[in-house]
């Protein structure tokens, strides 16, 4: 038996799910270690263990694969740990990268952060200026050369800056168009500083935006030293416990690296840690015929959503970390700071407000009596009725419901002056508010009718608060994916990820576009593309690559993504390609939005190439087969638990969700418990359980 191993470190706990050729599955789960987080993932490993009649070592020496999303590289930016990076960028640039663009200040900050402007401010620089030397050279648009390149100032700029830093950023004007001026930097660095690792923007972000590029340059350097050390790190601890097969890394753009990679592409897996379960909701999606999802992960300090339409992930050419804008094409996710840790306090008007502090893995909500002492999402959940305070983590931890009661109400009821249940109530009802208006965003106000999609739900409290949160835009149903992997399915998503790789260029231009050039820009990505793929032993007949351009009408900011046919184009393919921008415009931005008059401007090429490695499989009906013994006896009690429709608790029938089996039907209210997440079914919904396990809830 060989098995296909997905293993997911979040801010709270590290999920592991391993799939074996049948299609059958175990999870595990352990607490996450931020200080050393191999320790986590060997611990989820071996939870993982209970249910295989294996050690660890035995189960590790069967994979065929082992699949790894972090976010290491997320939380060095924002925890400002990196390595000492030194920059060095065109004469009379230096201050590119701390002005920044007008938006720099509100990039990627909450609602609440974003009504107190005046007190916001740039982002800490991530190179300060002691560490930028500007050289003399100069590139054109055009790619001429219009200031030679001064070796010596060069070579004196380099051993000043080698002496005091960890690693090289190399960002000069228009690089892209002609990348001699970097290359020549990269030769004196290995003349003077061999040592020093070293970055040149037009390779990891060949696109126009002199900020952009800088910035994702310079976080690129600023994070590689860090997780190569982890993915060293990693190699030891798992290849100590038995692991002989590959490990990959996944990365924002919905795929995943060979550790090789992680050096230069560092930058790719900044934010990837949502990708994982948005993957897994598309390959969830097509085995049941659903096209049309709203993934939805509501983890430990963090409520993330992305969509698949037609089937097809959604992505955008940018994303952000710490206020930075950054190339890297990326899983279109939004996240808020509504998770199960949120935190519940008063602001200085006296509204209560949750999150987006999170009380996080340490010391945790305070029911969890490791030493938290402020009310929580999950303390709410818990007080509430909606978690059994012995059957978390399926028993494995006790929960505190006093020092629940004790923090909700010193800190909310008493000086709100209500009960405990009715603060309890209000922190409920605050968090799904929060998360209905991010499902708004990412649908209605994207074009997007929530009436067509079904709602995803998963990660540790997703399936708790889904019923409600889903409810305010009618959606067409909830799906709690595959029983007992709900908890786990961005680990389960990232197992079943392929390889992949993208290149991009800009190539600004007009309408109408020259079809030879557009065809030679992509055929010469291509070949970029396919030269790594041999040099991994990558079988081009395993390989599917796409491509795609980024228009905007010209003298706009933003670009809208839209695919192009590979191969020769004719002027009528150009022409079909504008009218299909238009439409995915107008889907976005309305009807009515485009201006035919308007001159449509070219910014970007991009070519994207996967592969599968190896594809774990599920098989209807035969899913853990052991649900059928225990069919009848999948009502296990009552409880009461507080249902907002009466606004009152209400005796609950509870379900042991580890013994519900496919065709089963609930009637709400109801509650399924699973070891590591609980699913509520409100008084005027049902659920149905399909071939997969698969719970799905539905008006009644």
């Amino acid at each position: 038996m060989t098995y296909v191993i997905g293993v997911d470190t979040g801010g709270t706990f590290t999920d592991t799910v391993v799939v074996d050729e049948s299609g059958s599955r175990v999870t595990g789960k352990a607490e996450t270690t931020p200080d050393d987080p191999t320790t986590g993932i060997v611990d989820s490993l071996t939870d993982a263990t209970r249910e295989l009649d294996r050690d660890l070592a035995g189960m590790l020496g069967d994979a065929d694969v082992l699949f790894h999303g972090t976010t290491l590289t997320t939380n060095t930016v924002l925890e400002r740990t990196g390595s000492d990076v030194g920059l060095l960028t065109t004469q009379g640039h230096r201050d590119a990268l701390h002005v920044g663009r007008t938006t720099t200040r509100t990039t990627g900050l909450s609602e609440y952060e974003m009504q107190h402007y005046a007190s916001q401010s740039k982002p800490d620089p991530i190179v300060p200026k002691q560490r930028i030397r500007e050289l003399d050279e100069r590139i054109d648009y055009k790619g001429a050369e219009i200031v030679e390149f001064d070796d010596e100032q060069a070579r004196e700029a380099v051993r000043d800056l080698a002496a005091d830093v960890d690693s090289l950023a190399v960002n000069l004007l228009w690089s892209f168009e002609n990348p001699s001026h970097e290359q020549r930097v990269a030769e004196i660095v290995e003349e003077e500083a061999p040592d020093t690792p070293t970055y040149l923007s037009h390779e990891v972000t060949a696109r126009l935006g002199e900020y952009e590029r800088g910035a994702t340059t310079a976080v690129n350097a600023y994070t590689a030293p860090v997780l190569e050390a982890y993915v060293d790190d990693l190699v030891d601890e798992l290849g100590a416990a038995g692991l002989d097969a590959p490990i990959y890394l996944m990365k924002s753009t919905g795929g995943a690296m060979p550790l090789g990679d992680a050096s230069t592409e560092a930058v790719a897996t900044i934010m990837s840690g949502p990708t994982g379960g948005v993957i897994g909701s598309q390959f969830l999606g097509d085995e049941i015929g659903t096209e049309n999802l709203i993934c939805t992960d509501v983890g430990g300090t963090s409520f993330d959503v992305g969509l698949v339409i037609d089937g097809e992930i959604q992505t955008r050419p940018t994303t952000s970390v710490h206020q930075y804008t950054l190339y890297q094409l990326s899983v279109d996710v939004d996240s808020i700071g509504s998770g199960g840790g949120s935190v519940a306090w008063i602001d200085d008007g006296g509204a209560l407000r949750v999150g987006p502090d999170s009380a996080g893995a340490d010391p945790g909500p305070a029911c969890y009596g490791l030493g938290g002492e402020r009310p929580t999402v999950t303390d709410a959940d818990l007080l509430l009725g909606y978690i059994s305070p012995e059957y978390f983590l399926g028993g494995r931890r006790d929960l505190d419901v006093d020092a629940a009661e004790a923090a909700m109400r010193e800190h909310v009821a008493d000086p709100l002056d209500m009960s405990v249940e009715e603060a309890a109530a209000g922190v409920f009802e605050i968090v799904n508010g929060a998360m209905a208006d991010l499902l708004r965003q990412m649908t209605i106000e994207r074009g997007h009718d929530p009436r067509e999609f079904s709602v995803l739900a998963y990660g540790g409290a997703g399936p708790l608060h889904a019923s409600f949160y889903a409810d305010e835009l009618d959606a067409e149903s909830v799906v709690v994916p595959l029983g007992d992997t709900a908890s786990v399915f961005s680990a389960f998503g990232i197992a079943s990820s392929d390889l992949n790789w993208v290149e991009e260029v800009s190539n600004p231009g007009v309408a109408p576009f020259d079809p030879d050039d557009l065809v030679g820009t992509f055929d010469d990505l291509e070949a970029t593309i396919r030269e790594s793929l041999d040099e991994q032993g990558v079988d081009d007949a395993d390989v599917s690559v796409s491509r795609e351009v980024d228009l905007r009408y010209q003298g706009q900011v933003h670009q809208v993504s839209v695919d192009v046919p590979t191969g020769d184009l004719a002027e009528s393919d150009l022409e079909a390609l504008l009218e299909r921008w238009e439409s995915k415009y107008e889907s976005l931005y309305g009807s009515g939005s485009t201006y035919a008059d308007a001159d449509v401007e070219l910014v970007n090429q991009r070519v994207l190439a996967s592969a599968s490695t190896t594809d774990p499989s599920l098989a209807p009906g035969d899913v853990d087969e052991r649900a059928d013994a225990d069919r009848q006896d999948a009502q296990v009690g009552t409880r009461d638990v507080y249902w907002p429709e009466p606004s009152t608790f209400v005796e609950t029938d509870i379900y042991d969700g580890e013994r519900i089996a496919p065709d089963m039907e609930i009637a709400g209210p109801a509650i399924v418990q699973l070891p590591d997440t609980t699913v509520t079914i409100r008084p005027h919904q049902r659920a149905d359980v399909d071939d997969y396990r698969n719970i799905v809830i539905t008006e009644a």
